[in-house]
């Protein structure tokens, strides 16, 4: 029972942390379409890295590229994030346009997951996430200064 809430607690944790994988608040989008965030992070026995490719048209978030790495040489720790990833991803399998790659070494476990805002269904993204505090706005786009928003408390810098 101790490691199902062990694995509970990561999950919330990952969850909360993808769906804010974002910049910080006040950059201002690159003229080629493509904004670089990262983050770093200490986790209990491990390290985490955290890379976001952010493309946009205009205002408009189209294409979140988010690669996050858990590095540790506790092979427990290892197994309770790769766990963790892969029932969160369970909820978008067979969601066109929201692709995921679990990976897992000796050192680390990292999540791959590119989800294209131009061409998801939007309504089957929302079933998964809630329409709650979402960033979706009602027209069914993302903007890119409303992720940004919402992700500054995190600490993801960009450039």
């Amino acid at each position: 029972m101790n490691n199902f809430w062990r694995i509970f607690k990561v999950a919330g944790l990952l969850l909360i942390v993808f769906i804010c994988s974002a910049c910080g608040t006040g950059t201002v989008a690159s003229s080629d379409g493509v904004m670089k965030c990262s983050r770093t992070g200490n986790i209990d026995g491990a390290t985490s890295e955290m890379k976001y490719e952010l493309y946009y048209e205009g205002e408009y978030l189209t294409i979140l590229h988010s690669t996050e790495k858990v590095i540790s040489d506790d092979a427990n720790i290892l197994d309770t994030y790769e766990e963790a990833y892969k029932n969160i991803y369970k909820a978008y399998e067979g969601l066109e346009y929201y692709d995921v790659e679990v990976r897992r070494t000796d050192v680390s476990v990292t999540s791959d997951v590119v989800i294209n805002y131009a061409k998801i269904d939007i309504d089957a993204l929302l079933d998964i996430e809630g329409r709650e505090d979402n960033i979706v706005a009602e027209d069914g786009k993302v903007k890119l200064q409303t992720w940004l928003d919402f992700a500054e408390p995190f600490g993801v810098t960009c450039q």
